[in-house]
């Protein structure tokens, strides 16, 4: 309730969870030292404060609509489980986690978003961490995990008057071990 400025948000981390290596998956897009960076991708550059402030103003959009369970043997079924919980021996019912921070690396949101309610289009089962009501909620965010989808493609947007250097690197990134292949 206190996060109402998607302007403040300088981090945004979605972790899904890896049901083949039953381990979780983290992404973030963060800002540092003036630059918008993706730390899991070896501090690439990204292009996220447009991106990241969309995503933030959809989460302070996200509403607790209706009620759905009080029962944490639910969040199984509702694939709210918390991909971070190392206590569960259970690979499906995780959901995908969501932590949006400030600056001083205050959390400004975190919850754990899972499937889509059934017969109700953009209403998602959603909890919070660290309680075990689930909600059924209206979302519309675009959660992208690619980080194809947070980097600029248009090289024609560069100032040519500040390239005093360009240094091509050929490389892919495994979008799966989140190491570089030379």
């Amino acid at each position: 309730p206190d996060f109402t400025d998607p302007n403040v948000a300088t981090s945004l981390e979605v972790i899904e969870f890896d049901q083949e290596t039953g381990s979780p998956r983290p992404f973030k897009v963060l800002f540092q030292s003036g630059n918008w960076t993706i730390p899991s991708h070896h501090d690439h550059p990204a292009d996220g404060k447009d991106r990241l402030a969309q995503t933030a103003a959809g989460v302070i959009d996200i509403k607790k609509d209706d009620i759905v369970s009080d029962t944490p043997i639910d969040h199984e079924a509702f694939s709210v489980l918390d991909p971070l919980d190392e206590t569960s021996t259970k690979l499906s019912g995780r959901g995908k986690r969501v932590t949006i921070k400030d600056q001083g690396n205050n959390m400004l949101a975190d919850l754990i978003i899972g499937k889509q309610v059934e017969g109700r289009e953009k209403f998602f089962y959603v909890r919070l961490p660290e309680q075990k009501r689930t909600y059924a909620a209206r979302i519309d965010l675009d959660l992208s995990t690619t980080s194809s989808d947070w980097i600029e493609k248009d090289l024609l947007l560069a100032d040519k008057d500040k390239i005093t250097e360009v240094t091509i690197k050929d490389y892919s990134i495994n979008e799966r071990s989140g190491r570089l292949n030379q």
